[in-house]
């Protein structure tokens, strides 16, 4: 080959080529990112729609309905989902994996461009926005100190927030706990029915006695000066001495009917870090930025910030995601430096020689660095997926040079001068070990054809994989022939060791040629027995769990508590309050960050998170697995609140709710129907063993006032239907109604009534409204109020009415299992006309196991093309896949032995080995056909070739192994994840290894008396 002969040739040349490849890696290493997963861009498109004081049945029937309607053809749809709420419409749009997010928000920008004419006349234009559910906060800190709220809110926004947000890598920040500043308004009812004031006559005075505008300009021969009206309010004193209306020629002042305070806004979340009055600054890393990186940015900011912060003002890390991901990186990038030891003292045991194990040793940094360039130009991060296929590789990229050098050292050891032994050792071996290497990357060229989250994962793992052993191939093509030309010396004077070895690996060919040769005078006897043995193996798939991710032991979780629907926000913070308490007892808790209300337009004070961080794991007596099951229980002990404990990072993808595993969504038209099955369903579900934590986004018994409207009444009376609500929305509700500036910042101006005046049904019906002819109106003389209940959220996925359920797992249970549970109480409980389809990590673990069996098939296919067309051959690419079912015996026989569950990681390393276990095949197959060529009668070529190429077989397989024992063990951060992939290789391995040395040399001669046979009948 022209390699191999040019790189002896020109050793300086083969050099350089080497070295650059590692220079560039070394550059591409630096360089690259860091996160916990590969990054997955989920198009998602959001439309929000307003429309004031509508109710969540009339956001739904007059916003949600058209939009979906008219988006409803936009191609490339996943699912669409929507929550219709008081006031406004949330529709969420997403797309298959593949769709660019760019065009598809144009698509939906054109189709609600046309729908706003079905839209209600007052409706706020739709706002249209990209989504991204990966910007969530990748770390939190925490500002407290015993100071009020507001102070605290004041210094994170205006001192600390803009610090961070220059920073490299960060794309957002948001604030937990902070009211923003407002001009509040507070009006006193009895004063202004004495002075025959409505909030009309507030309103109408603020927004025009509030204004600054723009005067044009004075110009003169020499000068030119702006005009500028100075009409704004800038102080609550100004706002006080506001003249709102006349009464018998005195003036009436806000002063004289109520009075303007410079404060915030009204309280719906509280914060505390450790017990402590708290705000919380979330950073949000932007999307494929090295979260690592952000992070310790963000920290060495924080300990600037501390000389600089207000004396009494504290900054700690309430909650550090890369913590976890940099130790799980760390211990990958262990596994592999302790993998690549062990694969050299493998080579070294079977070489028994220094130098040849350096010449093998040195693909491993080669090919590894060589990759890091591979990754880098095509945007890959160091993550999970990445470095676990460069785990893996540790052992395959020395593959080609051991069988390259083994070739050599055996020419060697024949008398031939080292450069010949070097040209015609890899010459013989080159076509072998490229049809090794190219049926491994044929392993994965069936990813461009996966599509969904796994295909994402499969994508990275299987690029990284094939990258790293096609310059393995290079490398053991130039360097291990141009080094072994050089520097490899075969003696014949050995010590008493490699005499011991030499025998004990003599006698084992000895044994394994007896073994080959029986084989062959019992071939069917051998064949049933495999038969049997594959068949009786796929009962595992049975006994083994399902699930889409093992289950790790991580150093954080977060508790979300929920309270009754309408729990105010005090009550709701005592019970926040009593959950801190127990948590802070546990002697495992590093520390404890707990909010309470989401802020915005749809603040929640019924609903709270506590993020706990954990002590290292190798310092706490119980795992995080344990200590989450005993909160579940000692958080639902608390009267009035339901816990759910949750992991924080949970695999799944998809749009928004709980990390809850077990997900699904029954649908159906009646909403009222709709709930007593949801609920039916979960009080069935909380009885299955191992299903825990079941809830839903079920919000129909919101307590709500229902102020109904004598039309008749008013219209008599000459009183609009929009006055009445907008004097209830802007008295009782509060309302924006202007701003004001100061220090080059606006703030809102909202008017309201003083607490006191607004506690009860009667206080709406004492309010005032003016007639057309002026005269004040009670509103008791035309409403009727009462109290009810009332949905608080309509639901909506893919157009109709719908409601998640979620559930928990523990003691064991898998995420299969649970399915199973719940779909057998699906057919008791749902009705023919209403479906259900599993959401979240379940969705995306039917996705994974459609998408596997689809990549397994197609690897196959592929697989058997590829070694087609290298043998040129229809008979032997069969014989050498029969390594295939023998390596599924071994693969799910490791991970029922080890208590490890089928799941993405444990896939992916089945699917790895069909081009791993293949190659055994590769090197039995091709030197049979090279003495057949030879004019070896197949017999004999067959029992000359098994015990030549044992020992290079041996060597590929048990270095694999040893490569990835260090994954297989577990240890470190995120151990348990990645545990499976590794297991399910070395039982896959260890099983073919053994069996292909018999089953595909009895196979490969019973295939070709068949063959023999056909081909004379043929002739006849």
């Amino acid at each position: 080959m022209i390699l191999p002969d040019l790189s002896i040739k020109r050793p300086v040349f083969a050099t350089m080529m080497i070295a650059a490849l590692i220079l560039f890696g070394l550059i591409s290493r630096w360089r690259m990112g860091i996160a916990r997963y590969p990054n997955v861009d989920f198009p998602i498109v959001s439309i929000t729609t307003t429309l004031s004081g509508s109710s969540p049945e009339v956001s739904e029937t007059e916003l949600t309905d058209p939009i979906e309607e008219a988006i409803s053809s936009v191609e490339g749809i996943k699912h669409i989902s929507s929550s219709s709420s008081q006031g406004m419409s949330r529709v969420t749009v997403e797309f298959d994996l593949e769709q660019n997010i760019d065009i598809a928000a144009q698509d939906i920008r054109d189709k609600i461009s046309l729908a706003n004419r079905y839209l209600p006349k007052n409706t706020d234009p739709p706002v249209i926005s990209k989504v991204d559910i990966a910007a969530h906060p990748i770390i939190w800190i925490s500002v407290s100190g015993n100071f009020p709220r507001k102070y605290l809110g004041l210094v994170s926004d205006e001192l600390f927030k803009p610090r961070f947000e220059t920073l490299r890598g960060v794309g957002g920040i948001v604030i937990g706990g902070f009211q923003e500043r407002e001009m509040r308004i507070w009006l006193d009812a009895r004063k202004m029915e004495a002075y025959h004031i409505t909030s009309d006559d507030v309103e109408a005075a603020i927004l025009n006695k509030n204004v600054e505008l723009p005067g044009g300009r004075i110009e003169s021969p020499t000068r030119e000066l702006t005009v500028k009206t100075m009409g704004e309010l800038k102080s609550a004193d100004d706002f006080n001495k506001l003249i709102i209306s006349y009464l018998n020629g005195s003036t009436i002042r806000l002063q004289d009917i109520g009075f303007a305070e410079d404060g915030v806004e009204d309280k719906r979340s509280v914060g505390r870090f450790q017990g402590i009055n708290s705000i919380g600054l979330g950073i949000i890393a932007r999307s494929g930025a090295n979260q690592v990186d952000v992070c310790n940015r963000v920290k060495d900011t924080m300990r600037k910030l501390r000389k600089i912060s207000p004396s009494g003002v504290n900054l700690d890390v309430a909650f550090d995601s890369s913590e976890f991901i940099e130790k799980s990186i760390s211990d990958v990038q262990f596994d592999l430096f302790f993998g690549g030891i062990l694969a050299a003292i493998v080579v070294f045991i079977f070489l028994r020689s220094i130098r040849s194990t350096i010449i093998v040793a040195l693909a491993i940094p080669t090919s590894i660095a060589g990759t890091f360039s591979v990754m880098h130009a095509l945007g890959f991060t160091m993550n999970t997926m990445t470095m676990l296929a460069l785990s893996l590789c540790v052992g395959l990229v020395i593959d080609d040079a051991i069988v390259v050098i083994e070739n050599i050292f055996r020419h060697g050891e024949m008398g031939k001068d080292p450069v010949v032994s070097a040209r015609e050792g890899t010459n013989e071996i080159a076509f072998a070990a490229t049809a090794a290497t190219l049926s491994i990357v044929a392993v994965f060229i069936p990813v461009a054809f996966i599509s969904g989250l796994i295909g994402r994962f499969y994508f990275q793992f299987g690029v990284t994989v094939s990258a790293a052993v096609l310059i393995s191939l290079f490398v053991a093509l130039t360097l291990t022939p141009m080094l072994c030309s050089r520097f490899l010396k075969v003696s014949k004077k050995h010590g008493r060791l490699y005499g011991s070895l030499e025998n004990t690996f003599l006698y084992i060919e000895k044994l394994y040629k007896n073994s080959l040769s029986w084989c062959l005078n019992h071939r069917p006897s051998v064949i049933a027995a495999a038969l049997i043995v594959f068949i009786l193996s796929l009962g595992f798939f049975k006994v083994l769990g399902l699930e889409l991710i093992q289950k790790e032991n991580r150093d954080d979780f977060v508790a979300r508590i929920e309270c009754t629907v309408g729990t105010s926000l005090d009550l709701a913070d005592k019970k926040l309050a009593h959950c801190e308490k127990i948590i802070q007892k546990l002697p495992e808790v590093k520390s404890l960050f707990a909010l309470i209300g989401a802020g915005g337009p749809r603040s929640t004070t019924n609903k709270g998170f506590l993020f706990v961080q954990l002590k290292d794991s190798g310092k706490r007596n119980r795992t995080q697995i344990e200590i989450m099951a005993y909160l579940r229980k000692a958080l639902n002990n608390i009267p009035g609140i339901v816990a759910y404990v949750e992991d924080i990072n949970a695999l799944g993808g998809g749009m928004g709710g709980r990390n809850a595993p077990l997900q699904f969504k029954i649908k159906g038209p009646e909403l009222s129907r709709l709930s007593k099955i949801s609920q039916n369903t979960i009080d069935k579900l909380r009885s299955v063993p191992g299903i825990v934590g079941v809830g839903s986004d079920m919000e129909l018994t919101k307590p709500e006032i229902r102020v109904k409207i004598d039309r008749d009444k008013a219209a008599d009376l000459g009183i609009d239907i929009r006055t009445v609500a907008l004097t209830i929305n802007t008295l009782i509700g509060g309302r924006e109604i202007g701003e004001f500036k100061e220090g080059g910042k606006s703030y809102d101006v909202r008017v309201r009534l003083i607490p006191e005046q607004r506690k009860t049904l009667t206080d709406i019906n004492r309010l005032l409204v003016k007639s057309r002819n002026g005269n004040l109106i009670r509103l008791s003389n035309i409403v009727n109020v009462s109290e009810d209940v009332g949905p608080d959220i309509i639901n909506r996925f893919d157009r109709m009415r719908s409601i998640t359920i979620y559930a928990d797992l523990e003691r064991g249970k898998t995420l299969g299992e649970a399915m199973d549970d719940t779909k057998k109480i699906i057919s008791e409980t749902v009705p023919h006309d209403y479906s259900v389809e599993f959401s979240g990590q379940a969705g995306t673990m039917t996705e994974t196991k459609n998408s596997f069996i689809f990549a397994f098939f197609l690897t196959i296919l592929i697989t058997y093309m590829v070694l087609a067309s290298q043998f040129e051959s229809f008979i032997h690419p069969f014989t050498v896949m029969l390594a295939l079912p023998l390596s599924i015996i071994g693969a799910l026989s490791a991970l029922f032995l080890t208590g490890n569950t089928i799941n993405i990681m444990s896939l992916i390393g089945m699917l790895m080995l069909v081009g791993l276990v293949v190659k055994n095949s590769i090197l039995l197959v091709d030197y049979t056909n090279t003495l057949r060529n030879r004019g070896m009668k197949i017999r004999q070529a067959v029992l000359q070739a098994g015990p030549v190429r044992l020992r290079p077989i041996l060597m590929t397989a048990i270095s694999t192994i040893a490569g990835v024992f260090p994954v297989a063990m577990g240890l470190g951060a995120g151990g348990e994840t990645r545990a499976p992939m590794a297991l399910a290789v070395i039982g896959g391995l260890a099983t073919s290894t053994i069996l292909t040395l018999f089953v595909v040399p009895v196979t490969y001669t019973l295939f070709d008396d068949l063959f023999n046979k056909f081909r004379g009948e043929s002739q006849q």
